[in-house]
């Protein structure tokens, strides 16, 4: 098959050739077909020394086995994985950082026969991020005690612990208190994301009760907002049952989660829309959605809006966090298509 490639499609070969991307194929069996120079060059080998081999003839058996897990789910399901982030340990022990998308290969009659993949080495771009994130760490930091500090002299003045005030100002300061105590919330929370993206380890894990412990509290976090927009929860994607959900996650990266998402639907549903959280048994995997009715995310930004710093509309940070957050507990995050062709979002979580 390779050579007849070469005969046929010389210009696919050149491209192949010159490319820094790292482009491969693979039949059904997870054998290299055809790389690209630059592929074979990070495996520190010859092309032609890929042909025939697979993964684990180049990674470690772990890494090798995730790659080969997610082919099989392309090649079976016919679904393509986009800009995965992993990293890899190179034959040589260094490790580097890779975006990389998958995409069913199929001949001229549409069967599937293997896979066809693209990465990009994007080890200074993790690196510039974790610097990023680490000078975020400590801004929020030294922000957080002062605005507390702040906010509780404000609370004793509309207490009149410095004078008498009239009830108008009253009530006043105590608006300005709760803003600033919110505000500490979200200063908390980015603290609690920039630490949790800077460091490789998953929290401690335990058995929740979605609707308890998850969804309603965090439903009552922003009780107003919903209030405020005329918003509705609807169940049209399949709603929390009444009984029990037990999920075995950390608590804590799991509400970020929640509450992300659903701060997204808020923040980008029209008044009077609609919102929606949802949930389906896929076997082995549970997988929950959020959706909003606000305006559709073209299907060519739907990758990009899970890269770091690449929001419009916010701090760039919380849907690659979220995703982050899920992928630790074996899962993943992705923004799927609605009935209707608005936003929904979904994340799976091993039920264990």
């Amino acid at each position: 098959m390779t050579s007849n490639l070469h005969q046929r499609c010389p210009e696919m070969m050149a491209l192949l050739r010159h490319t820094e991307d790292s482009i491969f194929f693979k039949d059904m069996d997870g054998r290299f077909v055809l790389v690209s120079e630059a592929k074979a060059r990070r495996s520190a080998v010859f092309w032609e020394d890929m042909i025939g081999k697979t993964d684990f003839d180049f990674l470690p058996l772990e890494e090798a086995q995730k790659c080969r897990d997610d082919e099989i789910f392309i090649m079976e399901t016919g679904k393509s994985l986009e800009d995965k982030e992993e990293e890899l340990t190179r034959l040589n022990g260094t490790k580097s950082w890779i975006s990389v998308s998958k995409f069913p290969w199929k001949d001229i009659s549409g069967e599937i026969i293997g896979v066809i993949g693209i990465s990009r080495d994007i080890t200074k771009r993790k690196k510039l991020e974790n610097h990023i994130l680490r000078m975020l760490s400590i801004a929020t930091h030294d922000m957080r005690s002062p605005i507390v500090s702040i906010a509780l002299t404000v609370k004793l003045l509309a207490r009149g612990r410095f004078g008498e005030v009239s009830e108008s100002v009253k009530q006043t300061l105590l608006d300005v208190y709760n803003r600033m105590m919110r505000l500490e919330l979200i200063i908390k929370e980015y603290l609690t994301k920039s630490s949790v993206m800077s460091s490789g380890k998953i929290g401690r894990k335990q058995l929740l009760d979605l609707r308890q412990d998850i969804i309603d509290p965090i439903l009552g976090e922003f009780s107003r907002e919903i209030e405020e927009g005329d918003l509705q929860i609807d169940n049209r994607l399949g709603g929390i049952p009444g009984d029990k959900i037990l999920v075995s996650a950390n608590k804590n990266w799991l509400a970020i989660v929640y509450r992300n998402l659903l701060s997204n639907a808020i923040r980008y549903t029209q008044k009077g829309g609609v919102i929606a959280y949802g949930f389906e048994d896929k076997g082995k995997m549970y997988h929950f959605n959020v959706y909003n009715s606000g305006e559709i995310i073209p299907i060519e930004k739907r990758g990009a809006i899970f890269e770091m710093f690449e929001s419009e509309g916010s701090s760039g940070i919380g849907l690659p966090v979220s995703r982050e957050l899920v992928r630790r507990h074996g899962g993943d995050l992705w923004c799927d298509e609605s009935p209707d062709g608005h936003p929904n979002f979904v994340f799976s979580i091993p039920k264990e």
